[in-house]
């Protein structure tokens, strides 16, 4: 690396350039034989096994010179642009240098430093081979069934990386987008399509990749509140909650590092402290309505069985019109704190209901006999004072 440095920082340079001009492709015969012998020396790296810190440490630092080169390259051509010669020799010597970044990602991608910005050339590079298999994945996307908004959604970083050629991003982020489009591209794959739900596996590799954008957040939790709120119960949208942690819980992250925005917290780790959040926030809502209803409902010494047969009555004599025995049941349960401990069995409610014995009849009739008496000194008594 050593000579491969000094060849473009030396010969190469504009100032030598324009005064040894017939030595430069002399310079670009070394630079290519200094490349095959890199790339040869790639080859025997390689037999190390993945991990190991001898040759993470060699590629990591030849991943760093390589960026350099290429970014000093890029300050050559903008320099010489007046002199077609010249900046042809860049071009070539350039084109060199990314053929060994190139080979760099083929053998050692797992090595590399991913917080390292790409060159400005081999992002250029990277875009033309993304751009056709991105535009293949979108309409992959369309022909199962991914809606327009979704589709934007999954591949806004992808299109932001294509149409902002001005902004930098990471090899990691790079590496992440061609997984990402990968992926996508299996799942929208003939073979693969209509084995399931699309949009639930597109849901499951974004999570499992760690698709952390804040658009992708934000999308989860207003469809999340969508389903929630085509229930009017509360202990329904505990159910929705209850069961997108089930299922969140059930993906597990990739065991490699990987990540959309570095330095963010995992999708699924925002996801499941919002949904416990939501659960908590609905349980408070819950308890007040709890207390509100028993502090608010009646108390009777009427038995479960003295309850159904008087429901029975008012229901024959049609003083009360309902759709159903179970609405009885549950406006009884919610309006009165019946005295038998299993006033909340509807089963039993049924049953007495329907076979009501003698001693409840005697019993209704006894009590009844008693609010007769009550109701006929009211009268008495309005009849007095109307007397009077």
């Amino acid at each position: 690396m050593t000579l491969l440095n000094h060849i473009i920082t030396v010969h190469l340079c504009p100032q030598a350039s324009t005064e040894m001009n017939e030595k430069l492709p002399q310079c670009l015969e070394q630079l290519q034989t200094e490349k095959n012998r890199l790339i040869a020396l790639f080859l025997r790296l390689a037999d190390l096994p993945a991990g190991n810190p001898r040759r993470t440490a060699a590629v990591r630092y030849w991943q760093r010179s390589v960026v350099r080169l290429l970014d000093v390259l890029r300050g050559y051509d903008d320099i010489s642009r007046a002199h077609k010669a010249i900046a042809t020799h860049y071009e070539e010597a350039t084109q060199l240098m990314l053929e060994i970044m190139t080979s760099l990602e083929q053998h050692f991608r797992d090595d590399l430093s991913p917080e390292l910005l790409l060159p400005q050339t081999y992002a250029r590079v990277a875009r033309s081979l993304l751009l056709p298999r991105l535009l293949k994945a979108d309409k992959g996307m369309s022909l199962v069934g991914i809606e327009a908004p979704f589709r934007r959604l999954v591949l806004e970083p992808a299109w932001n990386f294509m149409e902002r050629p001005e902004e930098s991003i990471t090899f990691g982020e790079l590496f992440f987008l061609r997984d990402l489009i990968t992926k996508l591209l299996i799942f929208t794959h003939p073979a693969h399509a209509g084995s399931g739900d699309p949009v639930r596996d597109i849901h499951h590799l974004l999570v499992s990749l760690n698709f952390n954008a804040a658009g992708y957040f934000v999308y989860c939790v207003e469809a999340v509140r969508r389903e929630m709120y085509r229930y009017e119960s509360l202990r329904e949208r505990m159910k929705v909650l209850a069961w997108c942690t089930r299922e969140l819980k059930r993906r597990q992250p990739d065991s490699r590092l990987r990540v959309l925005r570095p330095g963010g917290f995992h999708i699924r780790d925002q996801l499941l402290v919002w949904l416990q959040e939501e659960r908590i926030f609905i349980r408070q809502l819950m308890a007040p309505a709890r207390e509100t209803a028993e502090a608010a409902s009646w108390s009777t010494r009427l038995t479960v069985p003295q309850a159904a047969l008087m429901a029975r009555v008012y229901l024959e004599e049609g003083l009360v019109k309902t759709a159903s025995l179970q609405q009885v049941f549950t406006s009884l349960a919610d309006m009165l704190h019946l005295r038998k401990a299993d006033a909340g069995a509807e089963d039993s409610f049924r049953v007495k209901y329907q076979h009501p014995s003698l001693s409840t009849v005697t019993a209704c009739k006894q009590w009844i006999a008693r609010v007769l008496v009550r109701l006929n000194d009211y009268e008495t008594q309005l009849r007095t004072g109307a007397d009077n």
